[in-house]
């Protein structure tokens, strides 16, 4: 009996586990979604791994651990789904969603190149609108460049050489959600626009394409709307206090003025007053085993507030339910936006916005968004400026870029390219009129072995630049040792 009971005892313990951890649904996975796992399989998300292997104690692998990579033994075993999502890799071929690019990353190296189909034909030979006015209106947008468009006329006449495609719209940030199935939940939200929605989600959906954001509940109530309550009771702007207070919600509040603010008007489920602090200290002990480091990376919460860093966030999101709004600083809600008539004489300089969105210069980002608020933000945020002002190895790894010139190392390539879409391509775009000079050189004959694209072993890095000159190809290092594994044949891809 006393085992049955210990059995239902563990059983239960098991289910309670699991229930807690392991996730039913998972949202369609992205760009960079795929993981490999310490089971050495590829999954779509690290959602979709937990889903899968629920109760097995598999964690995403450790960076440089040799897991999911076929030079290490790994068979490149993957739980890719069918979804289509189309991606490039830097081999041309079009791979049905990013998962399965990665399981060729794992088989051949291929890398990944954009999100959306390759566009084979030469980027400078491409056939560019002059004039959308009468374009069809198929926007918002995504762009493989990871910029949203008004419609596809205007993606093609403002990337015109770039080689930019469609995509998915979960693929650019302010078009991740427009197709979202939002639950009937009433959650009431009140937007950047001043609008009140039945929930985030509503909010963040029908907004497809533009940077609305959550907002203090004030912001979008009229004292009128407040019941006739005094201007006192629904502040849209609090002092510096430090008088933390406890609310009868059981969330922390710097002050009481930040907990009327946040819970103000009649679309709060219930009032939420002052209470004992003792109420609270189970959740400010909680809430102080997150450390942060002293990094400024400013982010703006939904309470209006800017943080330090997306850290800093979390702890108000801990103390009191506090969301990301958007990175970058916040701005003041009630202040009238100036926005530029022209920027004719604006510097240029690639910005990126909190949108997700790159711009020519600050000043277009103020005209083009004017309303909006959106702010710059460090370039990494964005994927054309993500390399911008990196500093690149100084090693030899030739890439051809989609602009149909060489460089040293896809580092160079993107840091080049500052806020224009540059992707590597196939060698052999870039070998087309190359000339190579003569091959007259001696190797060392030390033996350091290493495995080449063409899946041959050279005794060291000298014997493959002497084959390169030779055979003029390019061909490039896959890793350090002898070629091992055979390489299955590529059939991920579409075409």
């Amino acid at each position: 009996m006393k085992r049955h009971l210990a059995f239902l005892a563990f059983a239960g313990a098991c289910l309670a586990a699991r229930d807690s951890g392991c996730p039913r649904v998972c949202p369609s996975p992205g760009p960079s979604d795929p993981v490999c796992a310490s089971d050495g399989v590829i999954y779509p998300s690290v959602c979709e791994m937990k889903k899968r292997t629920c109760g097995r104690g598999v964690r995403t692998a450790a960076e440089g651990s040799g897991l999911c990579v076929r030079a290490n033994d790994s068979e490149c075993d993957h739980r890719c789904g069918k979804e289509r999502d189309p991606a490039c890799g830097t081999d041309g071929h079009t791979y049905l969603n990013p998962c399965l690019l990665r399981v060729q990353t794992c088989r051949t190296g291929v890398q990944f190149s954009h999100m959306g189909p390759c566009n084979n034909i030469s980027a400078h030979r491409e056939n560019c609108p002059v004039n959308c006015d009468m374009a069809p209106k198929d926007g918002p947008v995504c762009g493989s460049d990871g910029n949203v468009y008004m419609n596809s006329c205007l993606m093609k006449k403002l990337t015109c050489g770039q080689g930019v495609v469609k995509t998915s719209k979960k693929n650019c940030q302010t078009t991740r959600h427009c197709r979202e199935s939002c639950w009937r939940n009433a959650k009431p939200t009140c937007g950047s626009d001043g609008i009140v929605y039945s929930n985030s989600c509503r909010m963040k959906s029908k907004n497809c394409g533009k940077h609305v954001f959550e907002v203090p509940m004030a912001y979008c109530l009229s004292q009128e709307r407040t019941s006739g309550q005094k201007d006192e009771a629904c502040p849209t702007s609090c002092p510096e206090e430090q008088g933390v207070v406890c609310g009868s919600d059981g969330n922390v509040y710097s002050s009481e003025c930040e907990m009327n603010l946040l819970n103000c008007g009649s679309h709060a489920k219930r009032k939420v007053v002052r209470v004992d602090f003792e109420k609270c200290k189970n959740r400010v002990n909680k809430c102080a085993k997150i450390k942060c480091d002293d990094v400024t990376e400013e982010v703006c919460g939904s309470d209006a507030k800017t943080y330090q860093s997306s850290c800093h966030l979390q702890v108000a999101s801990c103390m009191r339910g506090v969301q990301l709004a958007h990175l970058g600083r916040c701005v003041e809600l009630l202040k009238h936006e100036e926005c530029p008539d022209s920027c004719d004489d604006a510097e240029t300089s690639p910005t990126c916005g909190s949108d997700g969105n790159v711009y020519r210069s600050e000043c277009d980002l103020k005209r083009l968004t004017c309303g909006q608020r959106v702010v710059p933000v460090p370039l990494r945020n964005c994927p054309t400026t993500a390399g911008c002002g990196l500093e690149c190895p100084d090693h030899r790894n030739y890439v051809c870029g989609s602009d149909n010139r060489f460089y040293r190392n896809e580092c160079q390539m993107k840091r080049d390219n500052c806020g224009k879409h540059v992707f590597v391509v196939p060698i052999k775009r870039c070998l087309v009129g190359f000339q190579f000079q003569g091959c007259s050189k001696i190797c060392p004959t030390l033996y350091d072995p290493i495995c080449a694209s063409d899946n041959k072993t050279y005794s060291n890095d000298c014997f493959l630049e002497l084959e390169n000159c030779r055979s003029r190809s390019l061909l490039t290092v896959v890793h350090p040792g002898k070629c091992g594994q055979p390489v299955k044949p590529n059939n991920n891809y579409l075409y």
